[in-house]
């Protein structure tokens, strides 16, 4: 079965950060003189010799709908403490706990603008956000009070405007 030309592609958390970080994808990187230098020994990921991620991971505006594979997600983020998912698709609870749950360092968490008012955080999902110290939900239009779960509750800065 075809696919529609009308069907967007579902974009993942993987796919993205693949594209952004891939050393292929930086074109300024060509030419003599001109762009950015790229040293043979980039500070990045320990476990991978493709990516190179920062520890603050800026991934906003990129229309990230789903995780993608949870062993890709903690074997290139595994530095990470600071990630920025403002401004996506993400609307599945189930999602972002795939992506939190798997960055271990993880402290910072930016979920704003993301449509997740109609999800549902059980005790479960709430577990992947107990080492998360900073959690910012601004304009997801959540209720706070089923929020309340107790790793939510030891989140030392917990930021909510609808």
């Amino acid at each position: 079965m075809e696919s529609s030309s009308d069907e967007e592609e579902v974009h993942t958390f993987v796919q993205v950060v693949s594209d952004k970080y891939n050393p292929d994808n930086f074109p300024y990187s060509r030419g003599q003189g001109l762009g950015i230098v790229l040293l043979p020994t980039q500070p990045g990921s320990p476990v991978t010799d493709r990516l190179f991620l920062p520890s603050v991971l800026v991934l906003n505006d990129c229309s990230i709908q789903k995780a993608g594979d949870a062993a890709d997600i903690a074997a290139v983020c595994a530095h990470v403490v600071e990630l920025d998912l403002s401004h996506n698709q993400l609307s599945d609870w189930e999602e972002v706990s795939t992506i939190v749950s798997n960055i271990p360092h993880l402290d910072f968490v930016n979920l704003s603008m993301n449509p997740l008012q109609g999800a549902q955080l059980d005790t479960g999902l709430a577990q992947s956000f107990s080492r998360v110290r900073r959690l910012v939900l601004i304009n997801t239009h959540i209720k706070l009070e089923p929020m309340c779960h107790p790793p939510l509750t030891r989140t030392s800065q917990l930021v909510s405007k609808t």
